[in-house]
């Protein structure tokens, strides 16, 4: 009976013998197949030693498992990267959990861009599960654009089309540079910010090259990056595309608003035809004497709204509303305006009889009282007139 013992201790002794050196020797044929990178040849092997309890080889199988992940993320293949993370969790990998969280909330990113919230707050909430709590802001954000959207039932903005008021004309889209982010040593890409901007121009000249912004649009321009790029529709729906350089910044900043306002006057590297691109005129009375001028009068405002308008894609404007004094350095509208319209003209329009009307460049449009789409803080134009009226005399023509 003993010997029978010995005899089967011995039996099972050379079975676990044998059995820890196919693990190993798949361990030693894994790792080789890791080298070359051909992680799934490396996890049949490392799979084999994982049954036979191996104790390398569930760190080995993690490690393929991520790379194949972090391959497939690379060229944005991310289902398939998802699926092989998910595997890595499975035998409770924290990096895997952690990469994972990242591409979810690249997902979330990515739908978030083009406005698909509800979307992008599905990914956020799974990075956020899987611990990531980088995703709480975005969540927020998320949020924030979808209550803001259901706030627009009575929204009075309109599409610019050919139909609009002439004075729509003049508005197009300020290119900012502001950034290079480098992919490699050479290979970079630039990042921008996005404005609005108007051609101002006055009666006795028929090519323009001066324009308005607002200031606050400047703040992270970074000259190294590139050329701040101006582009507007001409009479044809042609896109004309002109470079524009700073003549005068009020360098705007949000802790000194009672002493300075949010305007810049830019120049164009080549003028554009009236017959082209309609000058918005600009007088040098204010607001409130042209108001006080006329029997009839009313305001607008326009600009590419980053929430309506194919989300910024296409101009709007708000064609009526009422203008006011709030200070020196500002003055505030009732128009309906966001994020992206920043930049844009106010503009008055005037009429003695209510058949013929007069449009005036009268400010530009700078912030939003308490980030809503309401109550819009702008520049009065005849606190920086004279400058205006002297890049106007000194370019156009």
């Amino acid at each position: 009976m003993r010997c029978f013992i010995i005899l089967k201790n011995k039996f099972f002794y050379t079975i676990f013998l044998t059995q820890i050196l196919i693990a190993s020797q798949n361990i030693d044929d894994g790792d080789i197949s890791f080298a070359k990178q051909n992680y799934l040849k490396a996890i049949e092997f490392y799979k084999i030693s994982y049954k036979n309890k191996h104790p390398k080889a569930r760190i080995k199988l993690i490690m393929s498992y991520i790379k194949l992940g972090d391959n497939f993320n690379k060229i944005n293949e991310y289902d398939k990267s998802e699926l092989w993370y998910k595997k890595a969790i499975k035998l409770n990998s924290k990096v895997a959990s952690y990469k994972l969280s990242k591409l979810y909330i690249n997902k979330g990113d990515r739908y978030a861009k083009i406005k698909k919230h509800q979307k992008a707050i599905k990914y956020y909430i799974k990075a956020l599960n899987l611990g990531n709590k980088d995703s709480k802001k975005k969540i927020s954000k998320s949020k924030k654009y979808l209550k803001h959207k259901k706030q627009l039932v009575n929204d009075t903005r309109k599409l610019v089309t050919n139909e609009s008021p002439i004075w729509t004309k003049s508005i197009g889209r300020l290119i900012i540079p502001i950034k290079l982010e480098f992919t490699t040593k050479k290979r970079y890409k630039t990042k921008y910010k996005k404005c609005s901007a108007s051609i101002i121009n006055i009666d006795k000249f028929q090519n323009s090259k001066v324009l308005v912004t607002a200031s606050h649009c400047l703040t992270s321009y970074n000259k190294e990056a590139g050329d701040i790029r101006f582009i507007v529709k001409n009479s044809k729906s042609e896109m004309v595309q002109r470079y524009a350089t700073v003549y005068k910044d009020s360098h705007y900043s949000s802790r000194n608003l009672k002493t300075k306002s949010d305007y810049a006057i830019l120049v164009l590297d080549k003028a554009i035809s009236d017959f082209d691109v309609k000058g918005l005129k600009v007088s040098p009375n204010s607001f409130k004497d042209l108001k006080y001028n006329y029997k009839y009068s009313f305001g607008s405002l326009a600009g590419f709204s980053g929430d309506v308008g194919e989300d910024g894609l296409k101009l709007t404007y708000d064609p009526k509303c009422e203008l006011n004094y709030f200070s020196t350095t500002y003055a505030l509208s009732n128009c309906t305006g966001f994020k992206g319209a920043s930049g844009g003209p106010v503009v008055l329009t005037v009429s003695d009889d209510n058949i013929k009307y007069k449009h005036y460049f009268v400010g530009v449009v700078s912030h939003f009282k308490n980030n809503k789409f309401q109550n819009i803080y702008f520049a009065p134009h005849h606190i920086f007139y004279d400058d205006l009226y002297k890049a106007i005399n000194l370019y156009n023509y």
